[in-house]
C-alpha cells in the first residue's frame, strides 16, 4: 500500500472487512495454503515460472496469488514462482 494512504479511513474501512472475512472463512474451516520456502506440491501450488538452480529440489520462491484449502480439498490452488535448490 502507498505510503499516503495508510493512514486514510476509506483504506481502514476495507482492512477491517476484509479481517471480518478471513475470520468467517477461518470459522468454516478454510485454511490458505502455506507457500513461500515449502517444497513444490502441483496438488496445492500452481508454478507459473521456474527459476533453474544449482539443487534438485523444487522450493516455493514467491506467491503470487493465495490458494485455500478446505480440508483435503483445495478450493483454490496457489500461484507460486518455483526455484530449484
Amino acid at each position: 500500500m502507498p505510503a499516503d494512504l495508510a493512514g486514510n479511513d476509506y483504506i481502514r474501512g476495507i482492512q477491517g472487512i476484509v479481517k471480518q472475512f478471513e475470520k468467517t472463512l477461518e470459522q468454516l474451516g478454510v485454511q490458505k495454503i502455506a507457500t513461500v520456502g515449502e517444497v513444490f506440491n502441483p496438488h496445492f501450488h500452481e508454478a507459473v515460472s521456474m527459476e533453474e538452480g544449482e539443487g534438485d529440489q523444487e522450493i516455493v520462491s514467491e506467491e503470487l496469488q493465495p490458494g485455500y484449502r478446505m480440508g483435503d480439498d483445495v478450493l483454490r490452488p496457489a500461484m507460486v514462482r518455483v526455484t530449484q535448490r
